[in-house]
């Protein structure tokens, strides 16, 4: 899944939701694993804790190019790329279950 069709998924709650509620949007569908949406949901509020603002963007998003746009939260777009390439880079390896 790319970084932009999980942040529409996200956009699916509204007002600055909590990481928890952040993990479960991730998780739906089996988008992420539930370690991958953690790392995701860390990364995003850690980013972001102090900008009540941006975490509002975020929650409420219903495009991605709302959100990387110039009413949107500068600088998000490289931010989650990376994101998303480092918290599903570590969980790729098949388990033994």
């Amino acid at each position: 899944m790319t970084a932009a069709a999980a942040l529409v998924l996200a956009g699916c709650t509204s007002g600055p939701g909590s990481e928890a509620e952040f993990v479960e949007v991730l998780t739906r569908d089996d988008a992420f694993t539930a370690t991958q949406a953690e790392c995701l949901a860390d990364a995003v509020f850690d980013q972001y804790q102090s900008d009540e603002d941006a975490l509002g963007k975020i929650s409420g998003a219903t495009s991605y190019d709302f959100l990387v746009g110039e009413d949107g939260v500068e600088g998000f777009d490289e931010f989650l790329t990376a994101q998303v390439a480092e918290c599903t880079t570590f969980d790729l390896q098949p388990s033994d279950s």
